[in-house]
C-alpha cells in the first residue's frame, strides 16, 4: 500500500462533506434535543446539543457540499496527476450517506460520553475526532468501496485538522473552548 499526495487528494475529496457536516451542525441551534429530554441510568442519552436541527442541518450540508463536488468535478485539473486516480464518484446520495453517518457517529460518541458521566462539551481526546469519521466511512461504504489507505490516511490526519479548526474557532470566537 502507498500512501503519497494522491491518496491524500482521494480521501479528502471523499471525506469533504462529512467534515463540513460535522463542522456546520453546531450553526444549527435547534430547541427539539433528539433524545427528547430522556434519561438513560441517571444521565440524558445525548445531551441537550444534540437536535432534530442540528442533525437535518449538517445533513443538507453534506448532501449540498456534495453536489458543488458533482458540478465542480469535470473542471478540476485532474489530468495533472502522474498517477490514475481512484476518486470516489460524487453525488447528492453519497453525500447524504456522509452526511448522515457523520451525525450518526457524532451521536454515537455523545451516547459514550455521556454514560461516563463526561459533561457537553468536555474533552475525549480521539473519541470527539473520529466518531463522525467513523460513522460517515461505514455509512458510505454502502454506496462506495473505501479503501484502506483512505481509511489509514484519514484516521492520522482527521485529529490534527479537528485540533486545528477548533482552536481557529476558538480564536475567532466560534467556539468557546479551544478543544
Amino acid at each position: 500500500m502507498v500512501f503519497d499526495i494522491y491518496t491524500l487528494v482521494e480521501a479528502i475529496w471523499l471525506i469533504l462533506p462529512a467534515f463540513a457536516a460535522n463542522g456546520l451542525a453546531p450553526l444549527f441551534r435547534g430547541k427539539r434535543p433528539i433524545d427528547g429530554g430522556r434519561m438513560l441510568v441517571k444521565n440524558r442519552i445525548f445531551g441537550p446539543g444534540k437536535t432534530w436541527e442540528g442533525l437535518m442541518g449538517g445533513t443538507i450540508v453534506a448532501v449540498a457540499i456534495a453536489l458543488v463536488q458533482q458540478l465542480a468535478f469535470p473542471f478540476l485539473p485532474w489530468h495533472i496527476s502522474e498517477v490514475p486516480l481512484s476518486i470516489a464518484p460524487m453525488t447528492a446520495q453519497l453525500g447524504f450517506m456522509l452526511g448522515l453517518g457523520a451525525m450518526a457517529g457524532d451521536l454515537g460518541g455523545s451516547f459514550i460520553k455521556r454514560r461516563f458521566r463526561m459533561k457537553r462539551g468536555a474533552p475525549a481526546p480521539l473519541l470527539d475526532q473520529l466518531d463522525f469519521l467513523t460513522g460517515a466511512m461505514l455509512f458510505a461504504s454502502l454506496l462506495v468501496s473505501i479503501r484502506t489507505g483512505w481509511w489509514i490516511l484519514l484516521l492520522v490526519i482527521t485529529p490534527v485538522l479537528h485540533w486545528i479548526a477548533c482552536i481557529i474557532g476558538y480564536l475567532f470566537k466560534v467556539k468557546k473552548t479551544p478543544y
